[in-house]
Order: structure tokens, then sequence, then C-alpha cells
């Protein structure tokens, strides 16, 4: 290993070395790496190009604050800056007669940007039109600082993200600190885990040390070299790297972790401290099981009741309860009012429907999650014990709403498709007769429906392979399932009557959580999601960068080399209010009769498998008024009566899918007269159409001009 002996050192890049008077930079500005901001998406380009022509204005590319109502302008390229240079290498005598022969003043460094306040630092993403780079040079310890030279097969450059986390968490209302006083932050290193990531603590904060211990398992991004030569003669490589500014989102999301340590318990199970991730396990339950079953609840019941300490709604399985939250849609109309005791048959029977195609499939995944998570099989004689069989009896107990308070009758219809003896109001009943509809449920691709008493197949779609039993998670007209009430269950006073259902439904993740098996080696469970993370601080956060040169082979005498940090900076997000806009020009056609718009190719295709094709043949009737009527309230509301239709098929029954071809200049002029429309409409709400749109007169554009 050449020159191995020697100290190792990550610098700033050497343009950056001395200030446009040509002196030596400080040692904490030496040793900092730099980021640099670059104003179009040929930044790689135009970095290439400025080491290859004139490396000495590298500065000029420093990032600085700015935002849209004051953005900071690219460097003006200067191609004779490079001709009118002072050649380096001359004897001063012979400069002294070059500066009298041209009758100039030598030609100063470029200017450098402004340095940024590193206090309020902020890069911006690709979709503003921003680019950054954090650039950095290898070199040794010796006079000159010459170049380190690596060996790609045995040796590893990179750089990673760290995060800057306050040593005293604070209010979620206050604001963070000042990011150079040192004292007050801890530095986390980004450790992916699966689909997301933690924050794992590295040691407290010092962005001027050169040597900073780096996580085992923590995200290297890839640096690649540059080579250029200086104004004398000295070949030289910059280390180069793309800031992930467009990952903000899963930045900002991870949870912390202090040490590797606190990522298990010493039983095995993940940690449930403060920034530890949820079980996976569970978060799975939340996402197929509480998740839908909620959802249900809201289809049924919206917004209503709520109380307060003073003056509480019923209890939340009572019957009065329940039916005062019914929604209006659900009753027959009587005159210019409805009453509020009886059903409309047809709005509760295809509201009903619905719902009972999503409790299905919500009671297969239930069951696949017993069997597969927590080993319980509902088909087992017996019940389970310990903590699955706490569960198992809490499932057991939820039964049908109290509305039913004649048990199956209310669901069943004289003539219809379905009596007592198919209908369950049991959740484990229901449980173990799901399993044989499993493969059915997976591979069905028809449209559910009960059909009114009477009628015969012909008149409705065909409900062939679905389950031959209803059962409700939630009823339009009599409630919801609700598993028993937990010990020191109280839901806030004020809440929705659907919020307290809800709340009660979560309860139901700690009987999971203490009935979940300790994760033992090799066992499959699913990959963390950035939703089972809960966030280190939502607050917005301070990042540095630091460049890492890692060479295992040289261990242990000679062990891995980090650089000080980059000056502390904030990423902003996609919707970031000061962002620089990306110019965005759309050109509407000029000339917009029959005869102009013709000439359009229709290059833009929709493809529709028979499926959809079948439901948008459903659409075709509906009109804006009756769009506009289905979300008015009563007595305005008028519901939509969308015809049953099968999928496409053409004459001999084969499946029928379409591709349908539109022009875009076409699609752009509808686009902008909808935007319009909506935006004048909602403009009597928001009083925002000042601000959303700003048109100049553009004198001879004119339609058909020759």
């Amino acid at each position: 290993m050449t020159d191995s002996h020697h100290d190792l050192a990550w610098t700033a890049p050497q343009p950056f070395w001395t200030d446009a008077a040509g002196a030596v930079q400080p040692g904490n500005a030496l040793r900092r790496p730099q980021l640099l901001r670059f104003t179009n998406d040929e930044f790689i380009n135009e970095l290439l190009a400025t080491l290859a022509h004139d490396p000495a204005a590298l500065p000029r590319f420093a990032a600085l604050e700015e935002t849209w109502r004051g953005p900071g302008a690219a460097p003006a390229v200067d191609p004779q800056r490079w001709l009118q240079r002072t050649p380096a290498r001359l004897l001063g005598a012979q400069r002294s007669a070059l500066l009298r022969k041209r009758g100039q003043q030598p030609v100063a460094a470029p200017q450098a940007a402004p340095a940024a306040t590193t206090t309020t630092l902020k890069l911006y993403q690709p979709a503003h039109m921003r680019h950054y780079l954090v650039g950095g040079s290898l070199v040794c310890r010796t006079p000159g600082l010459p170049d380190r030279q690596v060996d790609p097969a045995r040796h590893k450059v990179s750089f990673v993200v760290r995060r800057l986390l306050p040593r005293s968490a604070g209010g979620k209302d206050q604001p963070l600190p000042d990011p150079l006083q040192a004292a007050l932050w801890d530095e986390y290193a980004f450790v992916p885990q699966g689909k997301a990531a933690v924050w794992q603590k590295v040691g407290a904060a010092d962005l001027e040390a050169e040597v900073a211990v780096l996580a085992p398992a923590e995200e290297r991004l890839a640096l690649f070299p540059a080579n250029y030569a200086q104004d004398d003669g000295h070949d030289r490589r910059l280390y180069i790297g793309s800031v992930p500014v467009g990952r903000r989102e899963a930045y900002q999301g991870a949870a912390a972790q202090a040490s590797p340590a606190s990522e298990t318990e010493e039983n095995g199970e993940p940690a449930t401290g403060a920034g530890a991730a949820i079980d996976p396990r569970l978060v799975l339950f939340h996402t197929q099981v509480l998740g839908p079953w909620k959802a249900l609840v809201n289809r049924v019941m919206g917004n209503g009741p709520t109380g307060n300490a003073a003056n509480p709604v019923g209890p939340i399985d009572d019957v009065a309860t329940l039916k005062a939250a019914r929604l209006e849609a659900v009753f027959r109309k009587s005159g210019d009012s409805f009453d509020r005791n009886q059903p409309d048959t047809d709005t509760v029977r295809t509201l009903r429907g619905a719902l009972q195609t999503s409790s299905w499939y919500l009671l297969l995944d239930l069951y696949h999650f017993l069997k597969e998570q927590l080993g319980i099989d509902v088909l087992a004689a017996g019940a389970p014990t310990g903590a699955a069989g706490t569960l198992f009896a809490a499932l057991n107990a939820a039964a049908m709403p109290a509305g039913l308070q004649d048990g199956k009758a209310p669901l069943a219809e004289a003539g219809g498709d379905y009596d007592a003896a198919h209908i369950e109001t049991s959740l484990v009943a229901a449980l173990q007769r799901i399993v044989q509809f499993d493969r059915p449920l997976e591979r069905a691709t028809g449209t559910f429906t009960i059909r009114k008493p009477g009628t015969t197949l012909a008149d409705a779609a065909v409900t062939a392979g679905w389950p031959d039993f209803l059962f409700l998670f939630a009823d339009p007209w009599h409630g919801v399932l609700q598993p028993p009430t937990p010990a020191g269950f109280a839901p806030p006073a004020g809440d929705y009557l659907a919020e307290k259902i809800q709340a009660r439904i979560d309860s139901l993740a700690d009987l999971v959580r203490a009935a979940l098996p300790p994760i033992t080696a090799g066992q499959r469970v699913p990959e963390p999601t950035l939703a089972s993370m809960q966030p280190a601080d939502m607050r917005e956060a301070w990042y540095v960068l630091r460049l890492v040169y890692e060479r295992p082979d040289c261990a242990p005498f000679h062990g891995t080399v980090v650089s000080a940090a980059t000056q502390p900076f904030r990423m902003a997000g996609f919707f970031d209010p000061d962002a620089p806009a990306r110019p965005i020009r759309i050109g509407l056609p000029l000339d917009i009769s029959p005869a102009g718009l013709r000439k359009f190719d229709k290059n833009a295709v929709f493809m529709m498998s028979d499926m959809l094709c079948g439901q948008v043949d459903r659409m075709k009737g509906l009109g804006l008024a009756d769009l506009v009527l289905s979300v008015l309230p009563w007595p305005f509301h008028k519901e939509l009566k969308v015809p049953e239709k099968g999928d496409c098929k053409t004459g001999d029954g084969l499946s029928l899918g379409v591709m349908c071809s539109l022009s875009i200049p076409i699609i752009t002029i509808c686009a902008l007269l909808l935007l319009m429309i909506i935006v004048s409409l909602l403009d009597f709400i928001f009083r925002w159409l000042p601000y959303f749109i700003v048109c100049f007169p553009l004198p001879g554009f004119k339609g058909r001009k020759d």
C-alpha cells in the first residue's frame, strides 16, 4: 500500500482552500466538505465543464440560502476569464511584464457566493429545479496535501447522512436550538431496516471532528471521482456525491434509537420504548384488520353524535345511541321529510351489499392473521389458553350489534337470498365458515349484490361464487360490530360516536400485542414499514454530511477516515412554500375549431379491461346534475341510480377490453376548463383566486393567424 504510513484527511475541494484574496482558509473551513448548488438538470455536465475549463470558479457554486422570492442566480458563464487569468508558472519578472503589456491589474480569483447562514440553509428538491452535490478531497497530510491514491478493489469512498437531534427534546411547539451550538445536539446515523430505517445515536455532535464513529449498518451513499488540473498544472481528484434531498420524507419520518442494543429487548422482542419500532406483526394487524374494520364504521355512521363531560352521549353500544347515528340516506322519505323509524329498503340493501363484500374479505384476513401470526386455528377443538385465549374470548364476545334485538330476523327477508340459516351473528362462527371460501374470494372478479325479494338471477348480478352466508362488521341500519369494553376504557367525552367505537376496536391491538409470541431466529415476519416507525422528532430536522474512506485491508493499523461535517442544513419538502418553482409551460392549441383540432394525433391511449369497461358503461347515463345532487344534503340530496351491468363482452360471450385513444392537446383544454370551474366555485369559500392565478396579456397571439 503506497504511502500507507501517511496520515490521511478529508478536506474541502482544492479551489476552496484559499479565499478570494488568495489567503489560506482557516483550519475548520479547510477541513469541511462543501455543498455545491446547481440550478439546472445538466448539473453533472456543468460541474465537469467547470473542472475542465476553470476549476478556480468552483466556489461560485457553493450552496446558499434562497427562496422563490429571492432566488440565487446561477454563476454567469465567462469563457474569457480562463484566457485572461494570470499564468501561475511565470516568474515574478515575467508576470509583471505580462501585466504591464496587458495594461491591467492581476485578475482576482472568482468571488465565491456569500457564505450561507448555517442556521437557515435549506436544500430544495430536483422538482424545484435544484440539485446539490457534496464534494471533498482525500489527501495525505504532507506538504502540498497531495491526493491519496485509492484502490477501488480494496478501499471504498462514500458519504453518510447524519441527523442532529437535540439532547433536550423539549415541547413539540418549541423551536429547535441553533445547530451551531454543538453542546446542545447529538449526532445520529441512518440505519435501514427493511422498508423503513432508524436514526441510531453515534455520539455527541462535534461538527469539526475529523474522526467520527460509523454505525456498523449505517447507510453509505456513493461518491464518484472527478479529475481536473489546477492552474499550476498539478493533477487533482475531487470526490462528488449527490445529496439525496428527494428522500426527505424517509429521513424525516424515521425513528430514533439511543444505541444498537436498544433495537431488541433481552427476550428477543422488538423494543417498545420511546422511538422504538412497532412490532411489524402488529402493524400488519392494524393495516389488514383494524384499519378496514374502522373504515366500515365510518361508512355507516359518519361523524355523529357528540357529547361533552357535562352532557355525554349514551353508551356506545346502546340501541338509542346507535339509532341517532344513522345516516340520513338510509331513512324512508315521507313527503318533504323522512321517517327516522323506517328504512329506505333499496338504499339499505345496496349499501349492505357493498359492506358485506368488505366484511367477507375482512373475515378472511383476520382468519389468516390468527392462524399465521398467533397460531390460533378457529377450526380446532377447544379454545386456546393464556394471552391467545383472552384474545379469542374477546373475538367470541363480539356479536352483532344490540340493534338486532330479534337475532337474525332483521337481516332475513321473505323471498330473498338469505334466510336465518344463512346469517351469522357470531364473529368466531363467521371465521369458521369463511375458511371454505378462501380460494373463491381470492379469485372473485364480479360484483356482489343482495337481490330484492321475488327477483330471479336474471334480474340482478350473478352472485355465484360468493360465500353463502351474511355477516356484517357494520350495518347501515342496525349498527356496528364491537368487541367487549376493556378494563379502564374511557374515550374522550367530546369525541364523535364513531371515534369512540373505533377506540374500542383499537383496544384489540393490546390483546394481540400480548398474544404475539417472541420472534425466533429464522422466523419470517413482515418487513418494518415507515408507518411502523414513530418519528424521532416531527419538527424540521437538521442534517449534516460526512465523507468516509474505508480500508478494511489496513485494519487495525489504519482505520476508517471520516471527514468533518458539512454546514448544517434542512431539506425542503415537495410542497415547501419557500421552494423555487420549476418553470412549466403548457401550450394550448391556437386553433380550436373542428378543422384545427382534428389535425392532432390521438396519441394518448387508456387501456381498460372488460371489468373496468363495464363499470364505465354503468356511469354513462349520469349527468353533472346527478353528481351534484348526490353530494348535497337533504332535501336536495338524490341517490345515484347506477344500473347493474356486467363486464363488456361480444355477442358470442368473449371478454372485450377497450382501448380509448385521445388527443393530448384536447385533454389539456378540458383540464383547464374544469380547473377554472372548480377554482371559481371554491373561491366563494377560500378566497384564494387572487393568489392562485395571474394572467398576462399577450399581444398578437390569435388563433389561425397567418
